[in-house]
């Protein structure tokens, strides 16, 4: 009995180790958060942030995610400050608000 419950830690803890160690690169981070603001500023703005929200959902990466959302949504307010009546920029600054809001309700 005791060498089955150490067998099925030692699965499980190789499964673990194995899927720990393969990480996300820097460069896949990168390029969802670049793909990210190019879709946020294009017109009209994507809908689609599903990759963004999953890396700000994950416990290595939600820092920096989180982080470049704030940095997003400070330039675009302060854009917003000079030009109160532009569109695009409320539709951005509600976007982010949201996916902030995804990302920190999670």
């Amino acid at each position: 009995m005791k060498s089955l419950i150490l067998g099925i830690l030692i699965f499980f803890s190789s499964i673990y180790s194995t899927y720990a160690c393969n990480g996300v690169s820097q460069e896949y981070l990168g390029e969802v958060l670049v793909e990210s603001r190019e879709g946020l500023y294009q017109d009209p703005p994507a809908q689609d942030y599903a990759r963004l929200i999953a890396f700000g959902l994950d416990t290595r990466y939600g820092v920096f995610v989180r982080s470049w959302l704030y940095f997003e949504l400070e330039m675009v307010t302060q854009k917003l400050s000079m030009q109160p009546d532009d569109q695009a920029a409320q539709l951005r600054q509600q976007i982010l608000f949201n996916l902030r809001r995804k990302i920190d309700l999670e």
